[in-house]
């Protein structure tokens, strides 16, 4: 889209330079202030080729300071997007890291469970071997 528009306005100023070079003999009268009774008139007599870049070039250095307001508020808001952007990946890498050290405790406590499962399972061997040797004992 942005080449679209930027192919059209190259066409649209050649068009008008093109203009500009083939009526290079015309005039145009130009009314600065219109008069009333008690002002008097200002009026210009310009050449065409004159008028036209001088509307061409207002237009263009209007053009560019409109959308120069609109680009600076533009980059505003990239500015502060990319801001927020740095604020979450920073959170995000303290929340990654967070989460790396609750899994190594996790990993720790499973490993002490299951040595206290293994060292229950041999004491209740052990205690039956015991019972067995109470109950010959006892016979």
């Amino acid at each position: 889209m942005k080449k679209l528009f930027f192919f059209l306005s190259i066409v649209v100023i050649c068009a008008v330079i093109y203009i500009v070079l083939i009526n290079t003999s015309g005039t145009v009268s130009v009314n600065l202030l219109k008069g009333s009774t008690y002002t008097a008139d200002v009026s210009k007599d310009l050449g065409l080729p004159l008028y036209t870049i001088a509307i061409l070039c207002a237009g263009l250095f209007s053009g560019a300071g409109v959308i120069s307001l609109f680009l600076g508020a533009q980059q505003d808001k990239v500015k502060a997007y990319k801001r927020e952007l740095e604020k979450t990946a920073v959170s995000s890498e303290s929340n990654a890291s967070k989460v790396d050290v609750l899994e190594a405790k996790v990993k720790t406590l499973e490993k002490a469970f299951t040595s206290v499962v293994d060292e229950r399972t041999k004491l209740e061997v052990q205690i039956k071997e015991l019972n067995s040797e109470i109950d010959k004992l006892n016979k």
